[in-house]
């Protein structure tokens, strides 16, 4: 009994879950330091500057509402790509999906399928997560039955998904009152209204939250989990284990491509009035890789991180209308370093091995 105890209560560096934190927390400040360093050269009141980075967001109950509102799809886009990455998919598809995605969501927003608030966005929303999850398949299809390098594919069916989302909307649904390449508005219908709206937050914040837990359950504590996280730590042991290795590739390739559309869902439906294919999801499934990285392919640990990243940018924003002088991107030197320092294998690692080597030998002495 006293040995159960003593591993739960293992808060050792040599624990991996402890190390991965002092890791991610280690590179944090690194990261901060960098950036004040930065501001230093660029800003003239470097101090001020960045504690507004730093508190920006709490200064007003809307900045809250704004960081928490981008939070969502972020997340869902992290949740899509850690989860690849979990299982040994290096698949950037999650970009392309949320143009896809949102070209059906978008369709289905714009036309008067029902009169019901809450039936119009529910269709919406299943069809997004349908079409994301189908069209994730393909690289995975291509990688299970040929081997054939999903990285690639994924990139190139990004660059189509986005010519082709761009086509249907020039020829098909075009709005006419705007020159940009856009729909129609929306139908008020087929948007989502805020919860509580003081902090913006919607059912798609609920349904974030539903999907980090449950997520977080499925890779923990089921079947599934356990060959997701096999398959991605070893493949060879998990093909000898008897895991049909192509049933997992199509399985975990669907999920995710289900999490990118609802992610799309909750960038469209909760903070556009209408979808253009070159604006309106941007990056959002780029950014999500490194969301997921920065996470540890962890969902909890990806819904914390992304919820850093936004309140940061929210308090560079601030900092900008304030002082022109610093650059918005600035937040991405935080980005940058962080997931640099956490995705590699060698930072802090000596220090680790120091530590796993000293218990080493205390526990022979």
């Amino acid at each position: 009994m006293t040995d159960k105890k003593a591993k739960k209560l293992d808060l050792s560096i040599t624990n991996e879950t402890v190390f991965s934190f002092v890791k991610t927390f280690i590179a944090i400040l690194i990261a901060l330091a960098i950036t004040f360093v930065v501001l230093c050269v660029v800003s003239k009141n470097p101090v001020n500057a960045f504690i507004t980075i730093l508190t920006g967001a709490l200064r007003k109950t809307r900045y809250i509402g704004l960081v928490l509102e981008r939070t969502v799809p972020y997340t869902f886009a992290g949740l899509a790509c850690g989860l690849l990455f979990k299982a040994g998919f290096f698949n950037l598809g999650a970009e392309g999906i949320f143009v896809m995605s949102g070209l059906i969501i978008s369709i289905v927003a714009i036309n008067p399928i029902t009169t019901s608030p809450i039936l119009h966005p529910l269709i919406a929303i299943v069809c997004g997560a349908l079409v994301g999850g189908v069209l994730m398949l393909i690289p995975a299809y291509f990688k299970a039955k040929f081997n054939a390098n999903e990285l690639v594919i994924s990139l190139m069916l990004n660059s189509i998904y986005v010519a082709i989302a761009t086509y249907v909307v020039r020829n098909y649904f075009l709005s006419q009152s705007t020159s940009l390449i856009a729909t129609p508005t929306f139908l008020e219908t087929a948007t989502i209204g805020y919860i509580i709206d003081k902090y913006h937050v919607s059912i798609m914040f609920i349904l974030m939250l539903i999907a980090v837990i449950g997520l977080q359950f499925v890779l923990k504590k089921t079947k599934f989990g356990y060959q997701v996280r096999l398959a991605g730590t070893n493949p060879n042991f998990a093909e000898y284990s008897g895991i049909d290795s192509f049933k997992l590739a199509m399985k975990t390739n669907f999920i995710a491509g289900m999490l990118a559309g609802i992610g799309s869902a909750a960038q469209i439906l909760t903070q556009a009035s209408n979808f253009q294919p070159s604006t309106t999801v941007t990056n959002i499934g780029f950014t999500g890789s490194l969301l997921a990285m920065l996470g540890r392919n962890n969902p909890i640990g990806i819904l914390v991180s992304t919820f850093f990243i936004k309140y940061l940018e929210q308090g560079t924003s601030v900092l900008y209308y304030n002082d022109t002088s610093v650059p918005s991107e600035i937040i991405a030197i935080v980005q940058g370093v962080v997931v640099l320092l956490v995705s590699s294998q060698y930072f802090l690692k000596k220090f680790r091995e120091k530590k796993l080597l000293q218990e080493g030998l205390n526990e022979h002495e």
